[in-house]
């Protein structure tokens, strides 16, 4: 694998038949708002204090797997199902709140314009994966989303991205993942996929499947 690049300028996108975005601290301003709701959560059961950092570390991650790795952190969870639908309820009272990061919208939208497809690949739920770019008015602009609901594997497995670009018909080697999570990083990797790293909004680095 070849190195990766934080030299972004010149950078050509254009040649990307497909991009796959993630969601949730990619295209979206969620994470803190994800952090919050699952720390309201955890401190309701047993109350748990949860730190930022256990969850910025599982970006991308399907929400049972970031409750099965707080149980093995010592929370008290009788319920998976039920911990995840308290956590979905706490964030969706303050989805509204949500921005976008307008330098990733730039991206998706200038590769929209020249016919590029574009997917997103997301961990979390359907329902929110919906609703958010809804609220943005920019579902129309998306070819098709796999969400966590879609996949078995999760990332950092690369079956979201892949699935995704299987429905769009367009073949790996030529599409680009973006991605802020680690998790999501290496499911690219693992997919063999050009990712371009984005740290809240701004352009990171280029790794070159």
């Amino acid at each position: 694998m070849a190195a990766p690049s934080t030299d972004l300028e010149g950078l050509d996108l254009t040649r990307y038949r497909a991009m796959v975005f993630d969601l949730d601290g990619t295209l979206i301003d969620s994470m803190p708002f994800h952090v919050r709701a699952w720390q309201q959560v955890a401190l309701e059961h047993d109350g748990f204090v949860l730190e930022p950092d256990f969850i910025y570390e599982r970006g991308g991650y399907s929400s049972p797997n970031i409750v099965r790795d707080l149980i093995k952190a010592g929370c008290k969870v009788p319920s998976i199902d039920a911990f995840v639908k308290r956590k979905v309820e706490l964030y969706r009272a303050h989805m509204a709140e949500v921005p976008v990061f307008e330098r990733v919208l730039t991206i998706l939208k200038e590769a929209r314009q020249r016919g590029a497809k574009i997917a997103i690949g997301t961990g979390t739920q359907r329902i929110n994966a919906v609703d958010i770019l809804k609220q943005h008015n920019l579902l129309d602009l998306v070819d098709v989303i796999v969400s966590g609901d879609d996949v078995t594997k999760h990332k950092p497995e690369p079956d979201t991205f892949l699935y995704a670009l299987e429905q769009v018909k367009v073949d790996p080697k030529d599409a680009l993942v973006v991605e802020d999570g680690l998790p999501g990083i290496k499911a690219a990797a693992n997919g063999h996929l050009d990712c371009l790293v984005v740290d809240r909004g701004a352009l990171a680095r280029f790794i070159p499947a």
